[in-house]
């Protein structure tokens, strides 16, 4: 796909996909279903570096995460497809959107003749059904990352909504976490919750991620596939209260757990994308001192097999 980037650029074991003034996309699996999707998804989109906006890398890592999850959770979803929008037809064959190219004909000033230019395909939301668990870290520090977070909200909140995903939000601050929004196909309630939301100098991300493993354990029992969506700057500073393995990941007890729980995520088989509001180009493949918060989520992404997304603030 021609919006591969430097892909030869190497982030702990990660492929750097996308790379752009303004943020980076890195994927740390690149399972065959992973790669038909990103070739899917990708298929007629003319990206140029310049102008690859942040919001747009999410959209795409959370496309190819929801169509990930629906492929694992395939045998369980028996919800008929249905169309919830248009697109540019990308296939020699498919199905005509009647409504939509008759629109874009009038548009283009060519109606009562179809040019090939008015042609629209329907969009379908597959025989699936996924759940979006938000994990915002609400420490202080996340104040310098203002911009990357409602970036990363409004991205989210176009993909909801277009997909009717079911939404919930956790939030780590203090010494704990709390889910502010059980799962929902209302984004509004839970962009409500987020205004109420205030912020603290501890970030317990370790415990957000917990919960979010058992909701989404919750979720996969009511026939929803979930995918995880990490949102910090990695300064973590509050461990979990008990171990959950005995592997080494940092003398550092908050970048243990935080880790620990990645590893518990893997071991779910859960889809997980981290997003950096604060990123920095400070890795080095060789490097296995784990001393900021990049560098934490980039292992974070690692150990999930996940995908990582870093805005740089």
């Amino acid at each position: 796909m021609d919006a591969f980037l430097n892909r030869n650029k190497i982030y702990v074991g990660g492929k750097a996909l996308i790379k752009t003034r303004k943020s980076i996309y890195v994927s740390f699996s690149l399972t065959p279903e992973k790669k038909k999707s990103i070739i899917s998804i990708g298929r007629g989109m003319r990206i140029l570096r310049a102008n690859i906006e942040p919001s747009y890398l999410i959209q795409f890592a959370l496309n190819v995460s929801r169509n990930v999850a629906r492929i694992r959770g395939k045998r369980r979803m028996k919800a008929k497809a249905r169309v919830i929008d248009y697109i540019l037809p990308h296939k020699k064959f498919f199905k005509v959107s009647t409504s939509a190219t008759i629109r874009r004909s009038v548009l283009n000033l060519n109606f009562p003749n179809i040019k090939p230019n008015d042609l629209r395909a329907n969009l379908y939301a597959g025989r699936g059904k996924v759940s979006l668990i938000i994990v915002l870290d609400s420490s202080a520090s996340m104040m310098y990352s203002i911009k990357g977070i409602i970036t990363a909200f409004r991205a989210i909140s176009k993909e909801a909504r277009k997909h009717r995903d079911r939404v919930s939000l956790i939030v780590s601050k203090g010494f704990s976490s709390a889910i502010a929004q059980f799962p929902t196909t209302n984004f509004n309630l839970l962009l409500g919750k987020i205004r109420k939301i205030g912020l603290d100098d501890f970030t317990p991300l370790a415990s957000g991620m917990y919960r979010a493993v058992n909701l989404a354990i919750k979720e996969k029992r009511r026939g929803y596939e979930p995918v995880i969506v990490i949102i910090s700057d990695g300064n973590v500073n509050v461990p979990l209260g008990r171990r959950l393995y005995n592997k080494w990941f940092s003398s550092d007890p908050s970048v243990q757990s935080t880790l620990e729980v990645g590893y518990l995520i893997k071991k779910k088989g859960i889809e997980t994308i981290v997003i950096n509001t604060k990123h920095r180009e400070i890795i080095y493949e060789q490097n296995t001192t784990i001393v900021s918060g990049t560098e934490l989520l980039l292992n974070l992404a690692k150990i999930t097999e996940g995908a990582y997304i870093g805005i740089r603030g």
